[in-house]
């Protein structure tokens, strides 16, 4: 047997390359959005990467397919092929990848407990790629309440269980506001991350980045969400997310601002500043959802683009998990646009493309 070396990035970004070729291109969505049934979706979909999946669920339930949950285990499968692909260092930075999974399944059983979903429904909407396998997760999804998960966490020793716990109190005395304890988790996971990324390596800075983008995106979007609600300096502080290229004191100055337009024209980073404009020209039709989609997007072009940074190194990795995941939104936008009947130019509209600089066409 051939020993593959999975020390570096040279076998895993190959096999990260060969999946990056399977993804969509922005004409086949121009044909997926003017489908006119079921059967014309369905049989564009065969053609694609997730045609196993799509049609295990049309086997399953032929009257009403379960293509979010086709789309999810095509991801969870390509997550997986990229983990069993990599060692040493490159397993270090993808597990730190992968983390984020983690949190996004709490907070999807948290939400489920809270909403009295089924254990089944909670667990199809989980992605066990990171730490926590899914025989934890099905534990973790059989509790009755919040309370029960918490103790669950703490007796498997996953180590969110600490702040989610700290949280509980200040929870309660927000009516049980989950916004609470999903803070708290969001806290926690990116200081421990940060944390783990030190040194002066190439990868370990572009994960770094990444990270930083993504914080910057909470804490601007938590701006966005309390402008004009009246708050102690204390409490505003007290929602930021620490590691963002935000400084407390400018984090304080932008919310007391209160005007909307005020502080997109004084955000102090200029290339932000531009994300902020585009989503203040469709603030009135939209409301808060314009900046959640603009600096979502914005994140997704930075990230996609890290593929081309490095041909050997951790953002070909970055880049496709990113391309993969805004695909699997596009496809969501066009099977719920289609399913609600909603017209073809609402559901293009939808839809996001980033351009890529390989040569492979949009994303």
């Amino acid at each position: 047997m051939v020993r593959v070396d999975l020390s570096g990035y040279g076998y895993v970004n190959a096999r990260v390359r060969g999946m990056r070729a399977h993804l969509l291109k922005k004409d086949f969505f121009m044909r997926l959005v003017e489908v006119e049934d079921f059967e014309a979706l369905h049989s564009l979909l065969e053609q694609t990467a997730y045609r196993r999946e799509v049609n295990e669920e049309v086997l399953i339930k032929p009257e009403n397919p379960d293509f979010d949950q086709a789309f999810n285990l095509n991801l969870i499968a390509c997550l997986l092929k990229i983990h069993d692909s990599t060692g040493g260092e490159p397993r270090k930075l993808v597990a730190l990848l992968f983390s984020r999974y983690d949190v996004e399944n709490v907070k999807a059983i948290l939400r489920g407990k809270k909403g009295g979903a089924s254990p089944g429904e909670i667990l199809n909407a989980t992605i066990p790629v990171g730490n926590i396998k899914m025989d934890k997760l099905e534990e973790l999804a059989r509790q009755r309440e919040i309370p029960d998960v918490l103790k669950v966490m703490a007796a498997l020793r996953i180590k969110y269980a600490r702040p989610l716990a700290q949280a509980m109190p200040e929870y309660h005395s927000h009516e049980n506001d989950l916004a609470i304890l999903e803070l708290a988790l969001d806290k926690f996971h990116f200081a421990d991350s940060m944390e783990s990324l030190t040194g002066k390596d190439d990868n370990v800075k572009m994960v770094r980045q990444m990270f930083t983008s993504e914080i910057d995106m909470r804490n601007i979007s938590t701006l966005v969400r309390t402008r004009g609600i009246r708050l102690d300096d204390e409490e505003v502080l007290e929602l930021r997310i620490p590691g963002g290229s935000l400084a407390p004191v400018q984090f304080l100055e932008i919310h007391n601002m209160g005007d909307i337009a005020q502080m997109v024209s004084e955000y102090p980073d200029p290339r932000v500043r531009k994300v902020l404009e585009r989503a203040l020209a469709e603030y009135q039709e939209l409301d808060v959802v314009a900046f959640d989609r603009e600096l979502e997007r914005e994140l997704t072009r930075e990230t996609v683009g890290m593929s081309n940074l490095d041909v050997l190194g951790i953002g070909v990795i970055i880049g496709f998990i990113a391309a993969k995941q805004n695909e699997i939104i596009n496809l969501r936008i066009v099977v719920k646009g289609k399913s609600m009947d909603q017209p073809q130019a609402k559901i293009r509209d939808n839809l996001f493309f980033v351009e890529r600089e390989d040569g492979e066409g949009p994303q």
